[in-house]
């Protein structure tokens, strides 16, 4: 078994020594993809040319209720769905109907705090509605003994958190340099060897052949934690954050091994059978990609059709995301969705990393 791991990392070295040969062709590739959609998409955001879908629930039935309801279906950025019960407005928000309930509570506006805020995670469709729904709301003063008291707002981030889009974005991104860390890493550089035909003189060599498959996976990691790394140093320069601090780095480092151990083993399993680099990258990109947008990447896996909402449940990529994310975003990792989240993904690279091991031994030659 020690040599097993010895020509693993002595065939680890030469990975990182081709790397090294090419480091600027690298690092500029490591910064290319993640620049872009953090600076394009993690813009949109900010401002948004649609209205926001609210639901109302009007506990106070004041005329200062009824003139505050009447503002916020005025405003140019809201549109109001509903006005009903807080169970309905509540399922509205979960099923994706609305990105917004607001709850007027009984003291409105006399006692502080007068109106509940509820909202989604959907930050393209927020844009700056949370700030206008705050500002109306906090318009409405009543004279008081001692001076007039505008009603406070509680936002309540109810599937999320108040942290930006783009803090909500980076987690896509680390999960998608990451794979593609994999895709880099695991199969292209297999089929580049055949084609070099220096896989021949390692299956020639007294080394275990599992060592080739190890080697590369070791590979796939150390690209996905430098991509992981540039792509979270971009989102920190663009306005992101990680709201668990410096222990969060640990836990996203911790899930970018996880996940690539898999789908790297799986880019080795699929190269395995493949001689040509195109085909290759057509086969492994028709995969991953459609796996990297149910993911929950770009926006909540709750605003997918409904029919794809289950291919979501059974895609790795969304554990990944989703653990990232409370990281950045929460401030917290609970305890449960860290079984959840480890056990999937373990799960998932274990049976890859075998698939893979047993594929290379058996059909290359």
């Amino acid at each position: 078994m020690s040599h097993f791991w010895n020509d693993s990392f002595a065939l680890y070295k030469r990975e990182m020594l081709i790397f090294k040969s090419h480091f600027k062709t690298n690092i500029i590739r490591s910064l290319i993809f993640p620049l872009t959609l953090i600076l394009i998409l993690g813009n949109m955001g900010n401002t948004t040319g649609a209205r926001t879908n609210i639901a109302i629930v009007n506990y106070a039935q004041n005329p200062q209720a009824n003139q505050f309801i009447a503002e916020l279906t005025a405003s140019h950025s809201l549109n109001v769905m509903a006005q009903t019960n807080e169970y309905q407005a509540m399922k509205l928000l979960k099923n994706g109907n609305v990105t917004v309930v607001v709850i007027i509570l009984p003291s409105f506006p006399y006692t502080n705090p007068g109106v509940y805020i509820y909202y989604s995670n959907n930050f393209v469709e927020l844009g700056t509605s949370l700030q206008s729904i705050e500002s109306i709301a906090q318009s409405f003063g009543v004279r008081s003994e001692l001076s007039y008291q505008a009603p406070s707002v509680v936002l309540n981030p109810t599937y999320a958190t108040s942290a930006s889009y783009k803090t909500f974005l980076i987690a896509g991104i680390i999960i998608m340099v990451a794979v593609f860390g994999a895709l880099f890493g695991g199969g292209l550089s297999i089929i580049t060897d055949k084609q070099l035909g220096n896989l021949k003189s390692f299956l020639i060599a007294p080394i275990d052949r599992r060592s080739i498959v190890m080697s590369k996976v070791f590979y796939s990691i150390t690209l996905a934690l430098i991509n992981g790394t540039i792509a979270i140093l971009i989102g920190f320069l663009d306005g992101a954050g990680i709201a668990m601090g410096a222990i969060g780095l640990v836990w996203i480092y911790a899930l970018i091994i996880i996940v690539v151990i898999g789908f790297s083993s799986l880019t080795l399993t699929i190269a395995s059978r493949i001689d040509k680099p195109e085909v290759y990258t057509i086969f492994a990109n028709t995969l991953i990609l459609p796996l990297w947008f149910i993911s929950g990447a770009f926006f909540p896996t709750s605003a997918l059709p409904s029919w794809l909402k289950p291919v979501s449940v059974i895609d790795p990529l969304t554990y990944a995301t989703n653990g990232i994310r409370y990281v950045t975003m929460n401030g917290y990792y609970p305890l449960n969705l860290q079984i959840l989240d480890f056990g999937i993904l373990l799960a998932f690279g274990a049976v890859m990393l075998v698939l893979a091991l047993n594929s290379l031994k058996r059909t290359i030659s």
